[in-house]
């Protein structure tokens, strides 16, 4: 109901999904043939690159493949937006439950923390539900997760599951690229921790440095492979864009220099936006909220950290570091991009369960429930 008011009617994703999805539904009942053919043509001279945000055939690719899957929901539904609610949110179950089941095996976690990160996180329920791409996207990186689990654990029907593994990536790739291009370092470095079983938090710094590296060589290299031109191209349609929540940043160019000069503006972005001054609506206001628990953790982790795990490098298992590793470079790279709170919100909403998971691991709440219970015992 929140995207029914007129204020958010008319700009949602939601329901500018669903108004097109209903005249694709005629569409494909009357012609499914060319209905299906739409999917791969386009009305630009060339399909663009991969990496635009406008002009291109595979940036409308990330809508119309939405509009496309709602539009065969709506001939079950008879065209009901609440009933493809429900459908969609179905289909975001999926990858939840199966990360959840993976970290339930490779965790020291209770499964209400891992409840509490996957499924409970305010803004990640809010974003990641309904008609959006995010939910999609989160659930399809869920059995990304689950399924490489699987691969690492056991043999049996690898082919299966290796493609399994890619079809979801592929998918990820076209709805929201930069988040298949995280996954490969985190997935690499997590096969690695597998093979070696040590250095665990070497192995994932090592791959990530060699990655940062190579982000910053393959332009020279391989020209058409210029990702600081992608981010920064990236980052220049953001400021171009309109809206109450834009941030007064510098234009980032696609050189070393302008990546580390830009860091502190990208650290305070992805980690520290909104600020209490910017805080003016319910969602800013959520948002705020989420990084005040997170720095509360963050300081909890600290004052009880769990017992035989000061050393966190043999501590924690692999799929510790995976979380932390992917769910900060997300966080970075919407810090490097993304130029309005109110589009923050919700690129972080993603990453959020990520960052949050292995946070409540590090944490021994045996020991914070002994002191309240000598205080109460004294009072």
């Amino acid at each position: 109901m929140f995207y029914k008011q007129s204020q958010y009617f008319a700009t949602s994703d939601t329901w500018r999904f669903y108004l097109y999805s209903v005249k694709e539904t005629d569409w494909l009942l009357s012609k499914p043939l060319a209905f299906f053919k739409d999917i791969f043509t386009y009305g630009y001279r060339d399909a663009g690159n991969v990496f635009s945000g406008t002009n291109s055939y595979w940036n409308d690719l990330k809508s119309n493949l939405v509009i496309k899957l709602l539009a065969l929901c709506n001939v079950l539904t008879f065209k009901s937006y609440y009933t493809n609610i429900i459908l969609f949110n179905f289909l975001f179950l999926f990858g939840l439950v199966g990360l959840a089941r993976v970290a339930d095996t490779h965790l020291h976690a209770k499964k209400w923390m891992i409840a509490l990160a996957i499924f409970l996180m305010p803004s990640t329920l809010f974003w990641c539900s309904g008609i959006h791409k995010d939910g999609l996207i989160l659930s399809l990186t869920g059995m990304v997760i689950f399924l490489f689990h699987k691969i690492l654990e056991n043999k049996n029907d690898a082919f299966k599951r290796i493609t399994g593994c890619l079809v979801c990536l592929f998918f990820i790739f076209l709805l929201r690229s930069y988040v298949a291009l995280a996954l490969i370092p985190a997935l690499l470095s997590w096969w690695f921790c597998k093979r070696l079983k040590t250095h665990y938090l070497v192995i994932f710094s090592v791959v990530y440095s060699v990655g940062i590296a190579l982000f910053f060589l393959l332009p020279f290299l391989v020209p058409g492979l210029n990702f600081p031109a992608f981010l920064s191209n990236k980052q220049h349609e953001f400021l171009l864009l309109k809206g109450g929540s834009g941030l007064r940043v510098l234009p980032l160019e696609p050189t070393i220099g302008s990546f580390i000069n830009y860091l502190p503006s990208a650290l305070d972005i992805a980690f520290l936006r909104p600020h209490l001054s910017e805080a003016k609506n319910p969602a800013s206001m959520l948002a705020l909220n989420e990084l005040l628990m997170i720095a509360v953790l963050l300081i909890l982790a600290f004052v009880f950290p769990l017992k035989n795990q000061d050393n966190i490098r043999r501590g924690q298992p692999p799929l510790t570091f995976f979380l932390l590793f992917f769910g900060i470079s997300l966080l970075l790279i919407a810090g490097y991009t993304v130029t309005f709170t109110g589009a923050l919100v919700r690129y972080r909403s993603f990453a959020l369960p990520f960052i949050v998971l292995p946070l409540l691991t590090f944490i021994n709440f045996q020991a914070i429930k002994l002191p309240l219970r000598l205080y109460r015992r004294n009072s």
